[in-house]
């Protein structure tokens, strides 16, 4: 009995006092928690993100026929101008394509040259036969004129004299038959001219085509900037279409930074930004955002102002905030822990003296940063305890001590 009885008392006993523990408030001492006072003012809502400097001129190398690899001149990260040659190809049916092309181009220059030899020498033929109308037709108007004083005095018939005016009659029509015989000559000839030139165009034009090809076995950085990617090994064959290297601007850069979705819809084109390259600031505004959503971020590209700093580089790593508005007159205060924007949370709220804090809803609103508005809660100078404080929302009010 007595034994039972003392169980009875102790079971008691620790049940009092854990619904008295339970009922009083928690002390915590004030260098154990992080306090943030509440502040009025112009909010300058931001928005972070991170990223990386990107190229904002890129070159993609592609092989333009079938080759092989024959020697790599330049490595990743060479710096490179536009005649820099980056590596070489070779490719014997080409070299012997390129040979023949330039023989038939060869060729057909000959043809056109011989073309109009033959045509002066045509024209020629032409001039001498009206010269020779023209010198007969001279003679027979001669001849009318002599007989026309002999005819009357009889020395010459008239018979005979009708037959000298129908010669010159005759020369002439010859004559202007000739005439218009050289005339469409002369238009046969350019019209053969230009089949011949339009011709020689064509093989000019699949020359150049085959040539342009084995100059580019030859591959040329054609940007002047820094030799990003080369996937490719010395005694590989590669296909048209292989990409060869990849080659990007060093003096202008774009910036690509990843912010969050439920941020992102706050940006707009032209923004203002700054990256920060850990050593230096960049003025930026925002020149495109992605609208793929990736993990819950969206990238915002942002186009890069003034002079880069001297570790600015494609692919290094950057930080960066958007200059999204301006709230005048705004309370804000440094973020609590599990608090988010346009949402309410129990806060533990100091009193005047700092001897209590009491739990409090606060309603959030704008979260720039690691600061976040307030709209109702809260007044200027008030100070809220922002460490996690998830063990003691059981309790409404907590004690602090010094």
């Amino acid at each position: 009995k007595f034994v039972v009885a003392g169980i009875t008392a102790l079971l008691m006993l620790v049940s009092f006092w854990g619904v008295t523990s339970i009922n009083s408030n928690p002390k915590l001492p004030i260098n154990a928690l992080r306090t943030a006072v509440v502040k009025q003012g112009d909010f300058n809502v931001k928005v972070d993100g991170y990223g990386r400097l990107r190229a904002k001129h890129q070159r993609l190398l592609t092989s333009q026929s079938q080759a092989i690899v024959e020697s790599i001149q330049l490595y990743p990260g060479a710096i490179v101008t536009k005649e820099s040659i980056i590596l070489i190809l070779s490719d014997p049916r080409l070299e012997q394509e390129v040979v023949n092309a330039r023989l038939e181009l060869a060729r057909q220059h000959a043809q056109f040259k011989e073309q109009i030899i033959s045509h002066k020498s045509q024209l020629l033929e032409r001039d001498a036969q009206i010269a020779l109308l023209k010198s007969d037709l001279e003679n027979a108007q001669l001849r009318v004129e002599a007989e026309q004083k002999l005819i009357d005095k009889g020395i010459v018939s008239a018979l005979d004299f009708k037959r000298t005016q129908l010669n010159v009659r005759q020369l002439t029509q010859r004559l202007d038959i000739e005439y218009l015989r050289q005339a469409q000559l002369k238009e046969m000839q350019q019209e053969r001219l230009k089949i011949s030139k339009d011709l020689i165009t064509q093989f000019e034009l699949n020359f150049d085509t085959i040539n342009n090809r084995f100059n580019r076995l030859s591959v040329r950085a054609g940007l002047d900037g820094v030799l990003q990617t080369l996937p490719i090994e010395i005694g590989q064959s590669v296909v048209p279409g292989t990409l060869l290297a990849t080659v990007g601007s060093i003096k202008q850069l774009v910036a690509e930074l990843r912010v969050q979705q439920n941020q992102a819809d706050q940006i707009g084109i032209g923004m203002p930004a700054t990256i920060s390259t850990f050593g230096a600031k960049i003025m930026a505004k925002v020149l495109r955002i992605d609208p793929v959503v990736t993990d819950g971020r969206v990238i915002i590209e942002l186009d890069l102002l003034g002079e880069l700093p001297t570790n600015a580089r494609p692919d290094l790593t950057v930080e960066g905030q958007i200059q999204v508005k301006q709230i005048t007159n705004a309370l804000y205060v440094e973020q609590p822990q599990d608090a988010y924007s346009f949402k309410s949370k129990d806060i533990f709220k100091l009193s005047l003296d700092e001897k209590t804090a009491l739990l409090t809803a606060i309603e959030f609103g704008t979260l720039s940063g690691n600061t976040i508005e307030i709209i109702n809660g809260a007044q200027v100078g008030e100070k809220i305890i922002i460490s996690d404080m998830t063990q003691w929302h059981s309790a409404k009010q907590v004690l602090i001590t010094k």
